[in-house]
């Protein structure tokens, strides 16, 4: 029989594969470099692999320690799951953090309204609002195990319990003096450049996959994962955005030379949702998660 396993391993061994510096990784846990060394040895010895190879004046991972370091995440994420799990929750007394991933839109959105609604009932609840990347999407459903919830639209999920949102309209989002008609024509379309949220090797967002099953092609100008920053690559220029309505409402605000145009083909809505997996339907803190969130989206408009 092997040595005991020692889970409390599991966040040095991390700190240490990410930083790859024992000094980086004792500051990041708040210990002193002597006990990360101590660390260290102990996986060391426990592996039987040294981990980290000194070069130069750097370290390099061990084709072990880039094994260990890509499953380390989930793992960690499954053990703090495991530990959290509760018969009851009391969100007066909870000082648990809920992690809900989404774009920028859709999280300024929903999430005034969820940080209000937990703040009457359990005042000491924390967020964290991560951006959704495409490391994300293209793992999921396993990828959802680090997370609480993702705010996405469907067709990314399936088979995964959600709450939706309510649907939004895409409009096109262009400058005034741009001189593109209401409702815009495909050809106005085809002739301009555009700004999009995916770059072309990480796929199309639904409006503009809606496009091209019409036969509309685009040339894209500029890409950015920041929906907030489309409009600002719009002003001044004849480039043109399909974006949701409420993003252009506010786009409109800050920036009163765009305009917003009807698109030139009806494109099916907007549907937006929390999405979660399947093995949390029983924890108790996120059936109250999932009571908050339903009422945030019958909430958002």
């Amino acid at each position: 029989m092997g040595a005991p396993v020692d889970y409390n391993l599991l966040k040095p061994l991390r700190a240490l594969l990410e930083e790859r510096s024992v000094t980086r990784a004792a500051a990041r846990l708040h210990t002193s470099q002597p006990v990360m060394s101590s660390h260290l040895s102990r996986l060391r010895a426990h592996y039987g692999d040294v981990l980290l190879v000194r070069r130069g004046n750097q370290h390099s991972l061990t084709p072990l320690a880039e094994r260990l370091l890509e499953a380390l995440p989930q793992v960690i994420a499954d053990a703090e799951h495991l530990f959290r799990l509760q018969s009851r929750f009391d969100p007066v007394t909870s000082t648990r953090t809920f992690v809900i991933a989404g774009v920028d839109y859709t999280i300024a959105r929903v999430a005034p309204a969820l940080s209000v609604a937990a703040g009457r009932e359990a005042p000491n609840v924390r967020f964290e609002f991560p951006p959704v990347d495409t490391r994300l999407v293209n793992a999921f459903p396993e990828s959802m195990r680090t997370i609480d919830a993702v705010i996405l639209p469907h067709g990314y999920l399936v088979d995964q319990p959600h709450i939706d949102l309510p649907l939004e309209r895409w409009v096109c989002l262009v400058d005034a003096a741009s001189g593109v008609s209401d409702p815009a024509t495909p050809d106005e379309l085809l002739t301009r450049p555009w700004v999009q949220n995916l770059a072309a090797r990480e796929g199309m967002n639904p409006a503009r996959r809606q496009l091209q099953f019409r036969g509309i092609d685009i040339t894209v100008a500029a890409v950015t994962p920041h929906f907030f920053v489309i409009p600002s690559l719009i002003v001044g220029t004849d480039r043109v955005a399909v974006v949701p309505e409420g993003l252009a409402t506010t786009a409109v605000t800050m920036y009163p030379r765009l305009r917003i145009v009807t698109p030139p083909l009806e494109l099916a809505p907007v549907h937006d949702a929390f999405w979660w997996l399947r093995d949390r339907e029983h924890d108790a803190e996120h059936i109250w998660l999932r009571g908050l969130l339903g009422g945030v989206a019958a909430a958002v408009i």
